[in-house]
């Protein structure tokens, strides 16, 4: 059996055969444009399991949790091997490593090497002279390395435009369904790895009496900056009194751009010049910064379009919006799907995010309901006071996490309220050849 809560109020529950054994996948953001993120009980459970450090011992995302693996083992055959191979002292005997400037002292004492004794090279922070600043030093390296899948991972996630892609390849098949879960899963290892990583070097430093590396050496400063930067990225998404007072555009803004900051910071961490013990910022960060940008202007200019005539029809619970998307549209998703809309009559800056569905009568029209909940889809239902056609811009499609519901022949679509608006995507596409049950729970008749 397979248990989706990608989307608030709706779970697709799908067998190929009765089976009393659950895997469930947790959610994904929340399509809804209200400024208060849902928190369904699978994402509760989640959070929690953060707090007690079991999503390590989960079982999810075996080849992120590999990758990882590897980069550990790597940076520690890089780190603890006799120099020039490695960083270790070559007159130091075994049980004694240390890790010094061999040519110059002062660079030592001042807690710096340069390797090859380059005097014009750059100054790495990594020198360790016992066994308590090795170990504090190989924490710290190995937390940074295990960061790189999942910043890779951070970064394209969110590049609609490729997942769209991919997901037409058969490399679909080795790719998880809900993305942002994924998403999420990194961010939140990242948020905790990065105060590993500064933690483990201050204390190395502060033992050895150069804590002053912190804002002398661009190691210390690119680090602090990175860490302040995580901090304004996380907070605004993990903390939920955060989450209630400031408004999901703000959230949102402050999440990119402090991300910007977080990986340009990294890409001037250390130079490609320390390779290959190291020195890997500027390709991974670098890649994943221009790819991200080139993805999401690729959306801009290519997967959003204008429909001056779109029809609004004004209901008690909310707003539906009916769109004659173009041919490109619909071949791009034939089904489903979701995608960002923008009312510049309400706000030109506010794109929010819903589930798309299809006319009943006329399969090339595209609807959007939106639920009178949020502060913006307020605003959109006060402006609205009857029935009208006014201009829309839609972003999208984008392949939604239901899209696995073809995976099995016994599909069961549990929907609350305004949660229904994927699943008639889902009996639209499947409803001929597949066995689709619908169970529909409203708090009033006025949300029917």
């Amino acid at each position: 059996m397979y248990i989706s809560h990608a989307q608030p109020h709706f779970d697709v529950i799908a067998t190929s055969e009765p089976t009393s054994d659950t895997v469930e996948v947790s959610p994904s953001k929340s399509f809804d444009d209200d400024d208060n993120l849902i928190m369904h009980p699978a994402k509760q459970r989640s959070c929690r399991s953060w707090r007690f450090g079991q999503c390590f011992k989960s079982t999810r995302y075996k080849g992120l949790k590999m990758a990882q693996l590897l980069c550990a083992v790597y940076i520690l055959l890089m780190t603890f091997r006799y120099y020039p191979n490695g960083l270790i002292d070559p007159s130091a005997p075994l049980g004694q490593w240390r890790i010094v400037d061999v040519w110059n002292s002062e660079n030592t004492a001042a807690g710096v090497i340069q390797l090859e004794g380059d005097p014009f090279g750059p100054k790495r922070a990594v020198v360790a002279k016992d066994r308590i600043s090795l170990m504090c030093l190989a924490i710290s390296r190995i937390s940074a390395f295990t960061m790189y899948p999942c910043i890779f991972l951070v970064f394209m996630t969110k590049c609609k435009a490729t997942i769209n892609f991919l997901m037409t390849t058969p490399f679909s098949l080795y790719m998880v369904h809900d993305q942002h879960e994924l998403h999420s899963f990194c961010g939140k290892f990242l948020a905790i790895d990065v105060w590993v990583h500064t933690l483990f070097h201050c204390l190395r430093w502060g033992l050895q009496g150069n804590i002053d590396l912190l804002w002398t050496n661009i190691a210390g400063i690119t680090g602090l900056v990175a860490l302040l930067a995580c901090v304004m990225v996380c907070l605004p998404m993990m903390v939920q009194k955060l989450m209630r007072l400031m408004s999901y555009e703000v959230r949102k803004f402050l999440h990119i751009t402090f991300f910007y900051i977080f990986a340009v910071a990294l890409c001037l961490h250390n130079k490609t010049s320390a390779w290959p013990n190291g020195g890997y910022n500027q390709v991974i960060l670098g890649f994943c910064i221009v790819y991200y940008t080139l993805d999401a202007a690729y959306v801009m200019f290519f997967m959003t379009e204008m429909i001056e005539t779109t029809i609004f029809n004004v209901l008690p619970s909310g707003v539906q919006m009916t769109l004659a998307v173009s041919d490109h549209f619909q071949k791009a998703y034939a089904q489903g799907g979701y995608g960002y809309v923008c009312l510049p009559w309400v706000s030109k800056n506010q794109w929010h995010a819903f589930s798309l569905f299809e006319h009943p009568s006329n399969p090339n029209l595209r609807q959007v309901f939106m639920l009178n909940v949020g502060n913006w889809t307020k605003e959109v239902h006060a402006q609205l006071q009857r029935n009208t056609v006014r201009p829309a811009w839609i972003q999208g499609p984008f392949v939604s996490p239901y899209n696995n519901a073809l995976a099995f022949d016994n599909t069961i679509c549990v929907a609350t309220g305004i949660g229904i608006t994927p699943a008639l995507s889902v009996i639209r596409a499947h409803r001929d050849s597949r066995r689709i049950n619908l169970i529909w729970a409203c708090r009033d008749v006025a949300s029917k």
